[in-house]
Protein backbone atom coordinates (compact mmCIF):
# COMPACT_ATOMS: atom_id res chain seq x y z
CA UNK A 1 0.00 0.00 0.00
CA UNK A 2 1.27 3.45 -1.03
CA UNK A 3 1.88 5.54 2.00
CA UNK A 4 -0.29 9.06 1.51
CA UNK A 5 -3.07 9.74 3.64
CA UNK A 6 -6.46 7.55 2.01
CA UNK A 7 -10.08 8.88 2.65
CA UNK A 8 -12.57 6.83 1.84
CA UNK A 9 -16.75 7.54 1.14
CA UNK A 10 -19.95 5.72 0.14
CA UNK A 11 -21.31 6.91 -3.23
CA UNK A 12 -24.55 5.44 -3.64
CA UNK A 13 -25.82 1.92 -1.93
CA UNK A 14 -22.68 -0.52 -1.02
CA UNK A 15 -20.63 1.34 -3.49
CA UNK A 16 -17.48 3.77 -3.59
CA UNK A 17 -15.16 6.19 -4.63
CA UNK A 18 -11.48 6.87 -3.23
CA UNK A 19 -9.69 9.97 -2.74
CA UNK A 20 -5.88 9.41 -2.39
CA UNK A 21 -3.00 11.77 -2.09
CA UNK A 22 0.04 11.37 -4.03
CA UNK A 23 2.89 13.85 -4.30
CA UNK A 24 2.09 16.02 -7.54
CA UNK A 25 3.19 19.54 -7.91
CA UNK A 26 0.34 21.62 -8.09
CA UNK A 27 1.88 23.49 -10.94
CA UNK A 28 2.10 20.82 -13.05
CA UNK A 29 -1.30 19.81 -13.29
CA UNK A 30 -0.68 16.23 -14.05
CA UNK A 31 -1.07 13.11 -12.77
CA UNK A 32 1.12 9.74 -13.57
CA UNK A 33 0.04 6.21 -13.48
CA UNK A 34 -0.25 4.31 -10.35
CA UNK A 35 -0.13 0.73 -9.94
CA UNK A 36 0.07 -0.90 -6.41
CA UNK A 37 -0.60 -4.43 -7.41
CA UNK A 38 2.85 -5.38 -7.62
CA UNK A 39 3.25 -4.80 -3.85
CA UNK A 40 0.61 -8.15 -3.55
CA UNK A 41 1.62 -11.28 -5.30
CA UNK A 42 -1.39 -12.91 -4.88
CA UNK A 43 -3.41 -10.00 -6.08
CA UNK A 44 -1.13 -9.55 -8.78
CA UNK A 45 -1.12 -12.91 -9.91
CA UNK A 46 -5.25 -12.43 -9.70
CA UNK A 47 -5.18 -9.45 -11.95
CA UNK A 48 -2.91 -10.75 -14.24
CA UNK A 49 -4.99 -13.86 -15.45
CA UNK A 50 -8.41 -12.08 -15.47
CA UNK A 51 -6.68 -9.13 -17.84
CA UNK A 52 -5.62 -12.21 -19.79
CA UNK A 53 -9.29 -14.26 -20.19
CA UNK A 54 -10.64 -10.40 -20.57
CA UNK A 55 -8.52 -10.38 -23.86
CA UNK A 56 -9.43 -13.99 -24.87
CA UNK A 57 -12.58 -12.43 -24.53
CA UNK A 58 -13.04 -15.76 -22.36
CA UNK A 59 -16.22 -15.54 -20.40
CA UNK A 60 -16.54 -18.17 -18.17
CA UNK A 61 -13.07 -17.66 -16.46
CA UNK A 62 -14.43 -13.93 -16.26
CA UNK A 63 -17.09 -14.85 -14.86
CA UNK A 64 -15.65 -17.38 -12.45
CA UNK A 65 -13.97 -14.19 -11.03
CA UNK A 66 -16.59 -11.99 -10.62
CA UNK A 67 -18.70 -11.82 -6.82
CA UNK A 68 -22.44 -13.49 -6.77
CA UNK A 69 -23.47 -9.43 -6.04
CA UNK A 70 -21.51 -7.35 -7.74
CA UNK A 71 -22.59 -3.83 -8.23
CA UNK A 72 -23.20 -2.75 -11.94
CA UNK A 73 -24.69 0.43 -11.47
CA UNK A 74 -26.06 3.14 -9.29
CA UNK A 75 -29.84 2.57 -10.41
CA UNK A 76 -30.43 -1.28 -8.88
CA UNK A 77 -28.35 -3.18 -11.13
CA UNK A 78 -26.66 -6.16 -9.82
CA UNK A 79 -25.09 -9.89 -9.95
CA UNK A 80 -23.45 -11.87 -11.65
CA UNK A 81 -25.86 -12.78 -14.27
CA UNK A 82 -26.56 -8.99 -15.38
CA UNK A 83 -22.78 -8.82 -15.79
CA UNK A 84 -23.08 -12.16 -18.19
CA UNK A 85 -25.93 -10.71 -19.92
CA UNK A 86 -23.86 -7.30 -20.11
CA UNK A 87 -20.85 -9.07 -21.69
CA UNK A 88 -23.00 -10.81 -24.19
CA UNK A 89 -25.28 -7.80 -25.38
CA UNK A 90 -25.92 -6.41 -28.79
CA UNK A 91 -26.78 -2.94 -27.25
CA UNK A 92 -24.23 -0.66 -29.05
CA UNK A 93 -22.82 -0.05 -25.43
CA UNK A 94 -22.93 -3.71 -24.32
CA UNK A 95 -20.97 -6.75 -25.71
CA UNK A 96 -17.36 -5.96 -27.24
CA UNK A 97 -17.87 -2.24 -25.91
CA UNK A 98 -18.62 -3.46 -22.44
CA UNK A 99 -15.70 -6.14 -22.83
CA UNK A 100 -13.18 -3.04 -24.04
CA UNK A 101 -14.17 -0.76 -20.99
CA UNK A 102 -13.25 -4.15 -18.91
CA UNK A 103 -10.13 -4.85 -20.34
CA UNK A 104 -8.95 -1.12 -20.01
CA UNK A 105 -9.84 -0.55 -16.63
CA UNK A 106 -7.65 -3.71 -15.92
CA UNK A 107 -4.71 -2.08 -17.91
CA UNK A 108 -4.08 0.78 -16.36
CA UNK A 109 -3.70 0.15 -12.82
CA UNK A 110 -4.73 1.39 -9.48
CA UNK A 111 -4.31 1.25 -5.78
CA UNK A 112 -5.10 -0.49 -2.45
CA UNK A 113 -7.86 1.00 -0.57
CA UNK A 114 -6.68 -1.22 2.14
CA UNK A 115 -5.07 -4.61 2.28
CA UNK A 116 -8.22 -6.51 1.02
CA UNK A 117 -9.63 -4.00 -1.36
CA UNK A 118 -8.08 -2.56 -4.47
CA UNK A 119 -9.55 0.44 -6.83
CA UNK A 120 -8.98 0.63 -10.52
CA UNK A 121 -8.24 2.73 -12.82
CA UNK A 122 -5.86 4.76 -11.06
CA UNK A 123 -7.99 8.15 -12.16
CA UNK A 124 -10.75 6.99 -10.46
CA UNK A 125 -8.95 6.25 -6.75
CA UNK A 126 -6.68 9.72 -6.45
CA UNK A 127 -6.70 13.51 -6.18
CA UNK A 128 -4.64 16.02 -7.52
CA UNK A 129 -3.40 17.59 -5.06
CA UNK A 130 -3.31 21.55 -6.03
CA UNK A 131 -6.59 21.04 -7.73
CA UNK A 132 -9.64 21.99 -5.63
CA UNK A 133 -11.61 22.84 -8.20
CA UNK A 134 -10.94 19.63 -10.32
CA UNK A 135 -14.98 18.86 -10.43
CA UNK A 136 -15.30 15.12 -11.67
CA UNK A 137 -17.86 16.43 -14.56
CA UNK A 138 -15.20 18.90 -15.64
CA UNK A 139 -12.13 17.15 -15.44
CA UNK A 140 -10.55 15.26 -18.21
CA UNK A 141 -7.08 13.26 -17.65
CA UNK A 142 -5.11 12.38 -20.15
CA UNK A 143 -3.82 8.22 -19.38
CA UNK A 144 -1.03 8.54 -21.84
CA UNK A 145 2.98 10.26 -22.53
CA UNK A 146 2.41 10.72 -25.66
CA UNK A 147 -1.09 11.76 -26.63
CA UNK A 148 -2.39 14.70 -28.66
CA UNK A 149 -5.51 17.35 -28.49
CA UNK A 150 -6.60 18.48 -31.89
CA UNK A 151 -7.86 21.95 -33.06
CA UNK A 152 -10.97 21.04 -34.06
CA UNK A 153 -13.14 17.90 -33.87
CA UNK A 154 -11.35 15.75 -36.36
CA UNK A 155 -8.50 13.10 -36.56
CA UNK A 156 -7.07 15.31 -39.28
CA UNK A 157 -7.17 18.60 -37.65
CA UNK A 158 -4.01 20.44 -36.51
CA UNK A 159 -2.39 19.07 -33.10
CA UNK A 160 -2.92 22.18 -30.70
CA UNK A 161 -0.99 20.33 -27.72
CA UNK A 162 0.91 17.68 -27.02
CA UNK A 163 0.18 15.78 -23.26
CA UNK A 164 1.76 13.49 -21.14
CA UNK A 165 -0.11 12.44 -18.28
CA UNK A 166 -1.92 16.08 -17.78
CA UNK A 167 -4.96 17.10 -15.80
CA UNK A 168 -7.68 19.20 -18.39
CA UNK A 169 -10.47 21.54 -17.65
CA UNK A 170 -13.44 20.36 -19.73
CA UNK A 171 -14.48 23.48 -21.93
CA UNK A 172 -18.54 23.63 -20.68
CA UNK A 173 -18.92 26.65 -22.83
CA UNK A 174 -18.12 24.85 -26.13
CA UNK A 175 -20.53 22.16 -28.06
CA UNK A 176 -19.28 18.40 -27.33
CA UNK A 177 -18.96 16.86 -31.22
CA UNK A 178 -19.18 13.53 -31.03
CA UNK A 179 -17.03 11.68 -29.43
CA UNK A 180 -14.66 14.59 -29.19
CA UNK A 181 -14.90 16.55 -25.49
CA UNK A 182 -13.87 20.00 -25.84
CA UNK A 183 -11.00 21.49 -23.43
CA UNK A 184 -9.01 24.07 -21.75
CA UNK A 185 -5.57 23.43 -22.84
CA UNK A 186 -2.22 23.71 -20.19
CA UNK A 187 -1.05 26.83 -22.00
CA UNK A 188 -5.02 28.05 -21.49
CA UNK A 189 -6.38 27.67 -25.32
CA UNK A 190 -8.82 25.44 -26.39
CA UNK A 191 -8.68 22.23 -28.27
CA UNK A 192 -10.39 18.36 -28.40
CA UNK A 193 -9.54 15.81 -27.21
CA UNK A 194 -10.95 12.24 -27.75
CA UNK A 195 -9.88 8.62 -27.57
CA UNK A 196 -8.49 5.62 -25.21
CA UNK A 197 -5.44 8.34 -24.41
CA UNK A 198 -8.05 10.42 -22.36
CA UNK A 199 -10.30 9.20 -19.31
CA UNK A 200 -12.47 10.48 -16.88
CA UNK A 201 -12.62 9.44 -13.09
CA UNK A 202 -16.65 9.04 -13.61
CA UNK A 203 -16.00 6.27 -16.76
CA UNK A 204 -15.86 2.49 -16.07
CA UNK A 205 -14.15 1.64 -12.39
CA UNK A 206 -13.72 -1.76 -10.45
CA UNK A 207 -13.37 -2.35 -7.24
CA UNK A 208 -11.70 -5.70 -6.37
CA UNK A 209 -11.77 -7.31 -2.84
CA UNK A 210 -10.82 -10.53 -1.36
CA UNK A 211 -13.36 -12.42 0.46
CA UNK A 212 -13.38 -15.56 2.11
CA UNK A 213 -9.55 -15.18 1.38
CA UNK A 214 -10.04 -15.19 -2.51
CA UNK A 215 -9.93 -11.92 -4.60
CA UNK A 216 -13.47 -10.90 -6.40
CA UNK A 217 -14.45 -8.15 -8.78
CA UNK A 218 -17.06 -6.80 -6.40
CA UNK A 219 -17.59 -3.44 -8.23
CA UNK A 220 -17.60 -2.44 -12.12
CA UNK A 221 -19.72 0.81 -12.68
CA UNK A 222 -20.15 4.24 -15.01
CA UNK A 223 -21.17 7.52 -13.63
CA UNK A 224 -21.56 8.74 -10.30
Amino acid sequence: MGTATQVFRLVGPALFAAVFTVPVLAEEMKLKPVDEAVGNPAFARFRAALLDAVRKRDLDYVMSQVDTDIKLSFGGDYGRDTFRDLLTGTESWQGEAYWAELQRVLELGGVFMDANSFCAPYVACLDVPGCPDCDPYETMFTVSKDAVARAAPDAAARVAARLSYDVLRIDIDAEHEGEWTPVILPDGSRGYVSGPDFRMSIDYRALFEKIDGTWRMTVFIAGD
